[in-house]
């Protein structure tokens, strides 16, 4: 009877304990929908919509339609001109998707270059992939896991900026020869493996997979704890940290003067949904729109390279976590692409591929007619259609297989290989002959 009523007693304890202790947290793949706006939550169930219905029926069209339109010479023309292509856009929209700023653009080119494809045609290829890789697939894959790496407030203001410099770069200032250009782009892409690679060793990029890993660590460097003798001090100090290092109204950024002099305290970082909730100063603003004007250029003149400036500005400036400055990133050169694909499609000389050739760009001595150089492969763009979209699926599952900081890891492989690659062919050109040449001649 006694040990009855002991038994009895503990079971009523631990009822009672359990009532009394809080509910156990609910654990989300991706975003919390309790911290995303009605208009997020609605694309979070837009995503969900794609991801079970519509990408499916996507790609299951994608693989039928060359079926129908070669019909006979499907295996033996089709399929042995381009089997290498659906891999291309598998890799090259895997890694966007996985949250790394590379539009694609950065596979396809050395890879169609070596197939002896036309440069101006490769850059079609990329602007027509991108727009739908980059532009749709890899947007949507997102939006059932956290629909706010999309951020608003930095595409609505800058995207018009950046289609003015796609515009410009298309329509008055083609280039013919584009070697000084990248060059100059080579540069900036070795300056920017340089500022990633120190930011995941220093611990200045948020690499982290949640909003409440993120929040807590400091915005630059690892925080420092501080002495046990001071137990009188410390939460006083750590609430005075909290309380000045708070993000400004104006930026949303930590201020760098919450540091001591020696670096040993450092204010925690704002949580991940303030940081991307982008808010300009008026040099910011300057610095961003003048930026993503040049990255549009970019974009006109070698099919990417937006992407990586911006990436820089929203991790540098606004310290956005780096999925999803990637991501959005990457989806305003998707949306720049739809353009260029609309230029090098309607556009082209008459003597490159289908009509209606219409004269687009400013007429001069090198393009009398205004056409836009580079036809888009139509045969290649319907090969690589069911690889982007198998890639913008994995790639969110990819990001949480391997982690953020991983997925930067070989983001800089690829930076380095893009610059590796524009060194070859600047040279194969006899870009650094004619440079050392004119040099030789001014001494």
């Amino acid at each position: 009877m006694t040990s009855h009523r002991l038994l009895s007693q503990e079971s009523q304890d631990a009822y009672q304990l359990t009532c009394a202790s809080p509910p156990p947290k609910r654990k989300f793949k991706g975003a919390n929908p309790d911290q995303l706006t009605p208009f997020q939550q609605k694309l979070m169930v837009a995503g969900d919509v794609w991801r079970k219905f519509i990408a499916p029926s996507t790609l299951a069209f994608s693989l039928v339609l060359p079926v129908l339109i070669y019909k006979g010479q499907y295996i033996t023309k089709f399929l042995v001109d381009t089997w290498y292509v659906p891999i291309m856009g598998i890799v090259g929209c895997t890694i966007p998707s996985g949250g790394a700023p590379v539009a694609g653009g950065v596979v396809f080119l050395p890879i169609l270059t070596m197939k002896h494809i036309d440069a101006h045609e490769a850059v079609a290829f990329a602007a027509s992939t991108q727009m739908i890789g980059v532009g749709i697939f890899a947007p949507m894959g997102w939006m059932s896991r956290d629909p706010s790496v999309l951020m608003g407030s930095f595409l609505k203001p800058m995207f018009p900026f950046a289609f003015a410099g796609l515009v410009f770069s298309y329509l008055v200032t083609p280039l013919n020869k584009s070697d000084e250009v990248l060059l100059a782009f080579t540069i900036f892409v070795m300056c920017l493996a340089v500022y990633i690679t120190k930011g995941l060793v220093h611990n200045h990029l948020d690499v982290s997979h949640s909003d409440d890993h993120s929040s807590e660590k400091p915005a630059t460097g690892a925080a420092q704890t501080l002495p046990d003798n001071r137990d009188g001090q410390e939460e006083k100090k750590e609430n005075d940290i909290e309380a000045v290092g708070a993000p400004t109204e104006t930026t949303g950024l930590l201020s760098d003067k919450n540091m001591t002099a020696g670096g040993a305290i450092v204010p925690k970082r704002a949580s991940r949904m303030e940081r991307r909730n982008i808010k300009f100063t008026r040099k910011q603003y300057i610095i961003y729109v003048t930026c993503c004007f040049l990255g549009g250029m970019l974009c006109g003149w070698i099919g990417i390279g937006v992407e990586k400036v911006t990436f820089f500005l929203l991790t540098y400036f606004h310290d956005v976590d780096v999925i999803a400055a990637g991501l959005s990133s990457i989806t305003m050169t998707g949306w720049l692409s739809f353009f260029a694909f609309l230029l090098h499609a309607l556009c082209t000389p008459e003597d490159e591929g289908i009509g209606p050739h219409f004269s687009c760009a400013l007429r001069n001595e090198s393009n009398p007619f205004g056409h836009v150089f580079g036809k888009v492969p139509y045969e290649l763009w319907l090969s690589v259609i069911p690889g982007i979209l198998i890639g913008s699926l994995v790639g969110p599952a990819v990001n949480a297989a391997v982690g953020p900081r991983n997925i930067m890891i070989v983001f800089v492989i690829f930076l380095l290989f893009d610059a590796g690659y524009n060194i070859y062919n600047l040279s194969d050109n006899g870009y650094f002959a004619e440079l050392l040449g004119l040099a030789e001649s001014k001494i």
